[in-house]
């Protein structure tokens, strides 16, 4: 399989695209040990209403067993050199990866593939993992927060595959067959839609020479494209006995490639990422009216959804939620020089400190292929988000949270525009 191109993209980072689609992406670290994983752009906004939670099946039946190997043989064979493997299941990425020393490299990529490339789908396998995940769906049930946020992102888009749990129901999940398994590998697990990556002490060179050996004679096929997402505002309460009451307001936001992403990452970040933030120092530090009360946002390819999490007392839930509100006005009228150096300085260090770890830079690169087709030179994102203004952070408040008006000295609270707001508790 010969390669299209090779392109340098810093010091230590290269990307190759191989002629069947595959992307393969590396940062070579002066360490002993490596991080490998694949990478591929499908998780629950991808399956048709009779898949509901098949991507995240799919993601733990890949390692119940393959043409080659039994489910103890891939955990022994890794775990026989040190090495641990993990997976996960997103809204639109799945991933799996391995942590490994470096001189375990082919066997990492070799287990890999043979996962992904030749699983069994056994019914026997297949009946034992639906009660795991039975499990896993109580356990989710029962915790508040993953409730909490299950109902945040099935409100903002409404009878839609991106806004249904990742987990399936039980239902759901009782139904999924084998040949639904063998199809939705084939349909999304394909060259075009896949990044295999790695961070470590590996070279791309020698990185480059096993991916292309186990992957390089995967045939190029379509990549099947997701529905387009609709927000959709609602007033939810949960009724839900519990010690504490919940509060989540969430705002249509921003996708990954908007020119305005990385000003509302800090905007975000000011706004109530960490300690000093406004909603942290005003709301908890200030009135001790919550334990917990932070801002964030999760970026998505074609939309992006801002949320304002508090847990307080049932007594409280209301003068909290006015009082977010309140900050919220406040921050489109007025937003200081200092709090934005402070918060732009939080988000560089917090992707530089990324940088440190192998898991936490292969899962970066990777991510930045799948979604913006490209490794981002990391003096690149520094640079983007130094040059983020207060200006730039007023324009995007107002039209994150009242619609791009043009006279704000008048607005109120009433003036927000349209969003999710969620309550639980008693």
């Amino acid at each position: 399989m010969s390669q299209i191109k090779t392109i340098k993209i810093e010091d230590g980072v290269h990307s190759t695209r191989l002629a069947n689609g595959l992307t393969i992406v590396s940062h070579q670290m002066p360490i002993q040990s490596i991080a490998v994983g694949a990478w591929i752009k499908v998780g629950s906004r991808n399956e048709d209403i009779s898949e509901h939670g098949i991507a995240h099946f799919l993601e733990h039946m890949a390692f119940k067993g393959t043409k080659n190997r039994s489910a103890k043989d891939i955990v022994e064979q890794v775990e026989n050199v040190g090495g641990d493997m993990n997976a996960s299941t997103g809204i639109e990425v799945t991933s799996y990866y391995f942590r490994l020393l470096k001189a375990d490299l082919n066997l990492g990529i070799e287990i890999l593939a043979d996962i992904l490339l030749n699983p069994v789908f056994s019914e026997e396998e297949m009946a034992k993992e639906k009660d795991v995940i039975l499990q896993e769906i109580a356990a989710t049930d029962d915790d508040p927060d993953d409730v909490l946020f299950d109902q945040l992102i099935e409100s903002a888009y409404e009878k839609q595959a991106i806004g249904r749990s990742i987990l399936g129901t039980k239902k759901s999940v009782m139904a999924l067959t084998v040949e639904q398994l063998r199809g939705f590998l084939n349909k999304h697990y394909v060259p075009d839609n896949m990044v295999i990556a790695m961070a470590g002490g590996a070279s791309h060179q020698q990185f480059v020479k096993l991916a292309t050996q186990y992957f390089g004679d995967m045939p190029s096929k379509p990549v099947p494209v997701a529905d387009k997402s609709s927000f959709t505002p609602a007033d939810v309460k949960i009724e839900k006995s519990l010690e504490q009451s919940y509060l989540i307001l969430g705002f249509e936001s921003l996708h990954f490639n908007h020119p305005d992403f990385f000003a509302q990452q800090i905007m975000s970040q000011l706004f109530g990422g960490g300690m000093s933030s406004r909603l942290f120092q005003n709301i908890r530090e200030e009135k001790g009216l919550c334990y917990s009360i932070y801002s964030s946002s999760w970026g998505f390819d074609d939309t992006g959804l801002m949320f304002i999490y508090a847990a307080t007392s049932s007594d409280n839930i209301e003068k909290v939620k006015q009082l977010i509100y309140k900050e919220i006005v406040a921050l489109i009228k007025n937003i200081n020089e200092e709090e934005l150096a402070r918060a732009c300085n939080q988000i560089k260090a917090s992707q530089m400190m990324s940088l440190e770890s192998p898991v936490s830079r292969s899962e970066q690169i990777a991510r930045q292929s799948i979604f913006y087709k490209d490794v981002i030179v990391i003096d690149d994102i520094l640079a983007k988000l130094e040059k983020v203004t207060v200006k730039d952070m007023l324009r995007v408040a107002n039209n994150l949270f009242i619609g791009n008006k043009s006279n704000i000295k008048d607005i109120k609270t009433n003036d927000i525009k349209r969003h999710i707001s969620i309550q639980m508790g008693h």
